[in-house]
Protein backbone atom coordinates (compact mmCIF):
# COMPACT_ATOMS: atom_id res chain seq x y z
CA UNK A 1 0.00 0.00 0.00
CA UNK A 2 2.72 2.18 0.33
CA UNK A 3 3.81 2.01 -2.79
CA UNK A 4 0.26 1.84 -4.83
CA UNK A 5 -1.28 5.27 -3.13
CA UNK A 6 1.42 7.28 -4.46
CA UNK A 7 1.33 5.39 -7.48
CA UNK A 8 -2.61 6.01 -7.69
CA UNK A 9 -2.34 9.69 -6.77
CA UNK A 10 0.33 10.58 -9.51
CA UNK A 11 -2.20 9.07 -11.99
CA UNK A 12 -4.99 10.75 -11.30
CA UNK A 13 -2.51 14.35 -11.09
CA UNK A 14 -2.15 13.12 -14.31
CA UNK A 15 -5.76 12.68 -15.38
CA UNK A 16 -7.17 16.02 -14.05
CA UNK A 17 -4.30 17.65 -15.97
CA UNK A 18 -6.00 15.93 -18.97
CA UNK A 19 -9.12 17.07 -17.90
CA UNK A 20 -8.04 20.04 -17.89
CA UNK A 21 -5.81 21.16 -20.66
CA UNK A 22 -6.80 18.62 -23.43
CA UNK A 23 -3.48 18.01 -24.44
CA UNK A 24 -3.65 14.42 -25.32
CA UNK A 25 -6.73 12.60 -26.32
CA UNK A 26 -7.69 14.83 -28.89
CA UNK A 27 -4.43 14.84 -30.47
CA UNK A 28 -4.06 10.95 -29.84
CA UNK A 29 -7.84 9.88 -30.65
CA UNK A 30 -7.99 12.56 -34.22
CA UNK A 31 -4.54 10.74 -35.01
CA UNK A 32 -5.80 7.10 -35.03
CA UNK A 33 -9.06 8.08 -36.68
CA UNK A 34 -7.60 10.00 -39.50
CA UNK A 35 -5.42 6.87 -39.97
CA UNK A 36 -8.46 4.02 -39.69
CA UNK A 37 -10.37 6.21 -42.10
CA UNK A 38 -7.65 6.95 -44.53
CA UNK A 39 -6.52 2.98 -44.81
CA UNK A 40 -10.48 1.97 -45.14
CA UNK A 41 -10.38 3.76 -49.06
CA UNK A 42 -7.72 1.01 -49.45
CA UNK A 43 -8.80 -1.63 -47.50
CA UNK A 44 -9.98 -4.81 -49.91
CA UNK A 45 -13.64 -5.69 -49.14
CA UNK A 46 -12.80 -9.23 -50.14
CA UNK A 47 -10.54 -11.90 -50.60
CA UNK A 48 -8.40 -14.22 -48.43
CA UNK A 49 -6.06 -12.71 -45.99
CA UNK A 50 -8.29 -10.06 -45.64
CA UNK A 51 -8.46 -10.60 -41.41
CA UNK A 52 -4.59 -10.00 -41.21
CA UNK A 53 -4.68 -7.01 -43.11
CA UNK A 54 -7.08 -5.33 -41.39
CA UNK A 55 -5.23 -6.42 -37.98
CA UNK A 56 -2.35 -4.95 -38.76
CA UNK A 57 -3.67 -2.15 -39.76
CA UNK A 58 -5.18 -1.74 -36.62
CA UNK A 59 -2.28 -1.70 -34.17
CA UNK A 60 -0.03 0.26 -36.48
CA UNK A 61 -3.09 2.94 -35.55
CA UNK A 62 -2.83 2.13 -31.82
CA UNK A 63 0.93 1.98 -31.96
CA UNK A 64 1.82 5.27 -33.25
CA UNK A 65 -1.39 6.56 -31.07
CA UNK A 66 -0.28 5.59 -27.61
CA UNK A 67 3.43 6.58 -28.83
CA UNK A 68 1.88 9.87 -29.45
CA UNK A 69 0.68 9.95 -25.92
CA UNK A 70 2.98 8.33 -24.27
CA UNK A 71 5.52 11.14 -25.28
CA UNK A 72 3.76 13.61 -23.80
CA UNK A 73 3.94 11.68 -20.41
CA UNK A 74 7.40 13.20 -19.15
CA UNK A 75 7.18 16.43 -21.41
CA UNK A 76 5.40 18.23 -19.11
CA UNK A 77 7.04 17.39 -15.88
CA UNK A 78 10.01 18.15 -17.72
CA UNK A 79 8.57 22.05 -18.60
CA UNK A 80 7.28 22.66 -15.44
CA UNK A 81 10.74 21.40 -14.02
CA UNK A 82 8.40 18.76 -11.61
CA UNK A 83 10.79 15.82 -12.41
CA UNK A 84 12.85 16.87 -9.68
CA UNK A 85 10.11 17.28 -7.55
CA UNK A 86 9.03 13.81 -7.83
CA UNK A 87 12.53 12.23 -7.16
CA UNK A 88 12.67 14.64 -4.49
CA UNK A 89 9.26 13.31 -3.15
CA UNK A 90 8.34 10.75 -0.42
CA UNK A 91 7.28 8.36 -3.32
CA UNK A 92 9.71 5.33 -3.62
CA UNK A 93 10.55 5.48 -8.19
CA UNK A 94 8.80 2.20 -8.76
CA UNK A 95 5.75 4.36 -7.44
CA UNK A 96 6.20 7.30 -9.87
CA UNK A 97 6.47 4.64 -12.78
CA UNK A 98 3.52 2.72 -12.05
CA UNK A 99 1.79 5.89 -12.06
CA UNK A 100 2.52 7.12 -15.14
CA UNK A 101 2.61 3.83 -16.29
CA UNK A 102 -1.61 4.25 -14.89
CA UNK A 103 -2.47 7.27 -16.59
CA UNK A 104 -0.35 5.82 -20.08
CA UNK A 105 -2.65 2.85 -20.12
CA UNK A 106 -6.45 4.95 -19.12
CA UNK A 107 -5.21 7.28 -22.10
CA UNK A 108 -4.45 4.96 -24.61
CA UNK A 109 -7.06 2.72 -24.03
CA UNK A 110 -9.16 5.50 -23.63
CA UNK A 111 -8.42 6.29 -27.45
CA UNK A 112 -8.79 2.38 -28.75
CA UNK A 113 -12.05 2.53 -27.27
CA UNK A 114 -13.09 4.97 -29.73
CA UNK A 115 -10.97 3.69 -32.81
CA UNK A 116 -12.29 0.11 -32.39
CA UNK A 117 -16.14 1.15 -33.26
CA UNK A 118 -15.08 3.00 -36.41
CA UNK A 119 -12.81 0.68 -37.16
CA UNK A 120 -14.85 -1.92 -37.22
CA UNK A 121 -17.53 -0.22 -38.54
CA UNK A 122 -15.33 1.69 -41.97
CA UNK A 123 -13.69 -1.76 -43.12
CA UNK A 124 -16.84 -3.55 -42.47
CA UNK A 125 -15.86 -6.14 -40.05
CA UNK A 126 -18.05 -8.30 -37.46
CA UNK A 127 -15.80 -10.37 -35.63
CA UNK A 128 -19.21 -11.71 -33.81
CA UNK A 129 -17.61 -14.65 -32.14
CA UNK A 130 -13.86 -13.19 -31.23
CA UNK A 131 -15.31 -10.08 -29.73
CA UNK A 132 -14.24 -11.39 -26.06
CA UNK A 133 -10.77 -12.22 -28.01
CA UNK A 134 -10.09 -9.24 -29.85
CA UNK A 135 -11.14 -6.89 -26.61
CA UNK A 136 -8.78 -9.03 -24.73
CA UNK A 137 -6.20 -9.11 -27.10
CA UNK A 138 -6.79 -5.04 -27.03
CA UNK A 139 -6.17 -4.94 -23.24
CA UNK A 140 -2.92 -7.36 -23.33
CA UNK A 141 -1.74 -6.06 -26.00
CA UNK A 142 -1.67 -2.05 -25.40
CA UNK A 143 -0.12 -2.98 -21.64
CA UNK A 144 2.67 -4.34 -23.59
CA UNK A 145 3.26 -1.69 -25.33
CA UNK A 146 2.31 0.89 -23.15
CA UNK A 147 4.73 -0.55 -20.30
CA UNK A 148 7.66 -0.37 -22.88
CA UNK A 149 6.83 3.25 -23.77
CA UNK A 150 6.21 4.40 -20.52
CA UNK A 151 9.54 3.95 -19.42
CA UNK A 152 11.47 4.72 -22.93
CA UNK A 153 9.49 8.22 -22.25
CA UNK A 154 11.63 8.69 -19.42
CA UNK A 155 14.92 7.91 -20.83
CA UNK A 156 13.84 10.40 -23.90
CA UNK A 157 12.32 13.54 -21.49
CA UNK A 158 15.56 15.10 -21.32
CA UNK A 159 17.42 14.49 -24.86
CA UNK A 160 16.50 17.12 -27.74
CA UNK A 161 15.08 15.09 -30.13
CA UNK A 162 13.09 13.39 -27.82
CA UNK A 163 9.71 12.95 -30.13
CA UNK A 164 11.84 11.13 -32.53
CA UNK A 165 14.29 8.70 -30.11
CA UNK A 166 10.79 7.42 -28.44
CA UNK A 167 9.61 5.67 -31.56
CA UNK A 168 12.81 5.05 -32.78
CA UNK A 169 14.14 2.72 -29.68
CA UNK A 170 10.28 1.26 -29.18
CA UNK A 171 8.77 -0.19 -32.06
CA UNK A 172 12.01 -2.38 -32.78
CA UNK A 173 11.36 -3.54 -28.98
CA UNK A 174 7.55 -3.73 -29.72
CA UNK A 175 7.55 -5.99 -32.67
CA UNK A 176 7.10 -9.33 -30.43
CA UNK A 177 4.32 -7.88 -28.61
CA UNK A 178 2.92 -6.25 -32.07
CA UNK A 179 3.03 -10.07 -33.53
CA UNK A 180 1.29 -11.53 -30.87
CA UNK A 181 -1.20 -8.51 -31.32
CA UNK A 182 -1.94 -8.93 -34.56
CA UNK A 183 -2.08 -12.46 -34.96
CA UNK A 184 -4.58 -12.50 -32.21
CA UNK A 185 -6.61 -9.76 -33.49
CA UNK A 186 -6.53 -11.42 -37.05
CA UNK A 187 -7.92 -14.94 -35.05
CA UNK A 188 -10.50 -12.79 -33.40
CA UNK A 189 -11.99 -10.60 -36.46
CA UNK A 190 -11.99 -14.91 -38.40
CA UNK A 191 -14.35 -15.55 -35.21
CA UNK A 192 -12.50 -17.48 -32.95
CA UNK A 193 -12.25 -17.45 -29.42
CA UNK A 194 -10.24 -17.24 -27.05
CA UNK A 195 -8.72 -20.76 -26.68
CA UNK A 196 -7.86 -20.40 -30.09
CA UNK A 197 -5.18 -17.67 -29.67
CA UNK A 198 -4.43 -18.73 -26.53
CA UNK A 199 -0.62 -19.08 -27.23
CA UNK A 200 -0.51 -15.15 -28.34
CA UNK A 201 -2.07 -14.38 -25.60
CA UNK A 202 0.46 -16.39 -23.28
CA UNK A 203 3.11 -14.67 -25.09
CA UNK A 204 1.31 -11.07 -24.37
CA UNK A 205 1.17 -11.54 -20.81
CA UNK A 206 4.61 -13.16 -20.38
CA UNK A 207 5.91 -9.76 -22.43
CA UNK A 208 4.34 -7.40 -20.92
CA UNK A 209 5.20 -8.81 -17.09
CA UNK A 210 9.06 -9.25 -17.95
CA UNK A 211 9.24 -5.90 -18.98
CA UNK A 212 7.33 -4.63 -16.38
CA UNK A 213 9.82 -6.08 -13.98
CA UNK A 214 12.62 -4.41 -15.90
CA UNK A 215 11.44 -1.33 -15.72
CA UNK A 216 11.03 -1.24 -12.15
CA UNK A 217 14.39 -2.33 -11.42
CA UNK A 218 15.55 0.28 -14.12
CA UNK A 219 13.69 3.36 -13.62
CA UNK A 220 15.77 4.76 -10.49
CA UNK A 221 18.64 4.83 -12.55
CA UNK A 222 16.58 6.83 -15.35
CA UNK A 223 15.56 9.03 -12.72
CA UNK A 224 19.01 9.63 -11.64
CA UNK A 225 19.74 10.61 -15.57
Amino acid sequence: MSRLRPALLIAAKDLRVEMRTKDILPAVGLFALLVVTVASFAFPTSGPGREGVAAGMLWMAFLFAGLLGMGRSFALESEEACIAGLVASPAPSESIFIGKLLSNLVFTLAAEAAILPAFLVLLQLNPGPGLPLLLVTSVAGTFGIVVVGTLLSAMAVNTRTREAILPILAIPISVPALIASVQATQAALEGKDIAAAAPWLFLLVGYGAMFLLVALATFPYVLEE
